[in-house]
């Protein structure tokens, strides 16, 4: 009994999960379609709509008696016939439903989501109606290339013939006839490219049944370098000239990075160095469509991702790309030229110039390398020249290269002013994070782009003593020096002048003495994690603090004196 009953719950929860009488979006069209009668043939498809939604309903004339097939043209819709105005269901099922019209008259035809659901996603309802007096063969058709000959073939693969003996296929080009009696693949050509090709697979038993091909074509060969392995070689001092508008996607599970997505047709060119390191500029800002540019190191299927760059402010238009790399001379490096998304295409210029590697001017070129700085007012110069790209991409920044330096403070007990100013760098980009160098999350609002002026960066919300980080970055064309100044606000006017203040020795093994015209009323030590390793309290304008029991490395210290702030560096040995 409770088998029974579990069935029967099953039954009816299927019933009312399949079959759906609602109309959302009442019927479409207005009039009620009416079948041909002289195309009841089981084969021909009448079309009622291009444009019906989900949780709609069109209204079919039909007869008692007859054959008809219903069809959506999405596979998953829930297709549900009523021949009373929506009380009752005759007949449900998905994607496709054959039924034998119990009424002569109008009956609703409705196409749901699952679950009765509504969509306005446009989908065509058509019908057949009659009894196929065959079953059409199964085809599919491909365009073959004979690049780089401007000609290309057609196949047709036939998978089953149906209820035929024989199948003839034709082309609508005059090509003498084939004729097969099992199945397998015939190939019609070559053509011409740009000659649209139509192929017809008959019955030859009966001329219904027949599987006619959508226009066949090849308008243009794919660029000589469509792929990885034709890959143009490329020089110094060189530019050239392409078109992604025939080009096909190929390495397409290739890493992305550096703001660039290996997502749309491209080409491809390779690079190998002239034996001694370089740094290697591609510069696309002449192109006619909005770029990308990735550089990666390997062979197919195994790339790895050296470069990037989508959109590059230093173009005049700022959707095309440009992107500097170094090479070690002696790597093969491969190119991949191509669009924002799947549809950017287009024509494109990349003009190629190298030069000497210059190592980078600082050091600081990653989080973990990042430069302590102390938030006194002091100035910080420093210098992006030749640094390394970043492969991630700040949120005011989403596309651009990033070469990058880094930076870090420990906060103060008061919000931090950020001033950072360009000297040589021509267009300077700045953001803020806490956390760790693993597990950074930026600063609400600190980020910020394309600045060519002094900007002052308002960092609130600081953790007293935690660690935060600073980027500072711009594209390889806007490269160089500019300053930094932390600031705290609430001292920012009275940090107290370092003019007549001595500490020594720095490095220190031990002891660390201090000395000021003014009395020093504590110092405290912090490490680089922020955490507070040693305190002393003074009353006192020449102190000691004993630093013995610390580990070796670098050290911040935080002196008050005279209600007044000093923050500053040291080194343990």
């Amino acid at each position: 009994m409770k088998k029974i009953t579990l069935l029967f719950l099953l039954f009816l929860s299927t019933l009312s999960f399949s079959q759906c009488l609602t109309a959302l979006y009442g019927q479409y069209p207005a009039a009620t379609f009416v079948p041909n009668g002289s195309s009841c043939d089981g084969l021909t498809s009448q079309t009622i709509t291009t444009v019906g939604f989900a949780s709609e309903y069109s209204l079919v004339t039909l007869v008692s008696g007859q054959t008809y097939t219903f069809v959506s043209s999405i596979s998953s819709d829930v297709i549900t016939i009523s021949t009373d105005a929506g009380a009752t269901a005759a007949t449900f099922g998905t994607g496709s439903v054959t039924w034998v019209s119990t009424v002569s008259g109008d009956v609703r035809f409705y196409t749901h989501l699952t679950a009765c659901g509504n969509s306005t996603i446009s989908r065509t309802r058509s019908l057949k109606c009659g009894i196929p007096p065959c079953t059409p063969p199964t085809v599919t058709y491909a365009v073959v290339t004979n690049c780089p000959a401007l000609t290309f073939n057609v196949m047709a693969n036939i998978s089953n013939l149906g209820s035929a003996t024989s199948i003839t296929v034709t082309d609508n080009q005059s090509s003498p006839s084939q004729q097969v009696t099992a199945t397998g693949t015939v190939t019609f050509g070559p053509y011409t490219n740009g000659t649209s090709v139509i192929l017809t697979a008959t019955n030859d038993q009966f001329s219904v049944c027949n599987v006619v091909s959508n226009n066949l074509m090849q308008t243009q060969c794919p660029p000589a370098n469509d792929n990885l392995a034709n890959a143009l070689a490329i020089s110094c001092g060189s530019s050239y000239t392409g078109d992604t508008t025939y080009a096909t996607l190929d390495e397409d599970n290739a890493p992305d990075g550096f703001g660039a997505d290996m997502d749309a047709p491209n080409v491809w060119y390779s690079y190998t160095g002239s034996g001694t390191p370089q740094s290697v500029t591609l510069n696309l800002c002449g192109s006619s469509y909005d770029t990308s540019v990735l550089v990666y190191t390997g062979t197919s299927g195994s790339l790895t991702l050296v470069a990037g760059n989508d959109d590059d402010s230093s173009c005049t238009i700022t959707t095309r790309s440009k992107v500097t790399f170094l090479s070690d001379g002696v790597t093969t490096y491969k190119i991949a030229i191509e669009g924002y998304n799947f549809t950017s295409v287009g024509a494109f210029t990349m003009d190629v110039s190298c030069a000497v590697v210059t190592p980078p001017a600082v050091a600081n070129q990653s989080c973990d390398l990042a430069l302590i700085v102390p938030v006194d007012g002091s100035v910080t110069t420093s210098d992006n020249s030749y640094g390394t790209t970043n492969p991630n991409q700040p949120s005011c920044d989403p596309f651009g290269s990033v070469q990058d330096v880094w930076f870090s403070f420990v906060a103060p007990s008061d919000a931090v002013d950020c001033l950072v100013s360009n000297t040589t760098m021509t267009s300077l980009n700045v953001n803020a994070y806490s956390g760790t160098c693993t597990t950074l999350t930026p600063l609400t609002g600190a980020c910020s782009s394309n600045l060519i002026a002094p900007t002052t960066k308002n960092l609130t919300g600081l953790t007293p003593g935690a660690i935060y980080y600073i980027q500072v970055w711009s594209n390889a064309s806007e490269q160089g020096t500019f300053t930094l100044k932390l600031t705290s606000v609430g001292l920012s006017n009275t940090s107290f002048n370092s003019d007549n203040f001595n500490l020594y020795p720095n490095p220190v093994k031990d002891i660390l003495n201090l000395s000021s015209e003014k009395t020093i009323n504590s110092v405290k030590v912090f490490n680089l994690l922020g955490q507070e390793v040693a305190v002393k309290n003074f009353d006192s304008n020449q102190v000691q603090i004993d630093l013995s029991s610390l580990s070796s490395g670098t050290y911040l210290l935080k002196i008050v004196s005279e209600n007044q702030i000093k923050s500053l560096k040291i080194m343990k040995k």
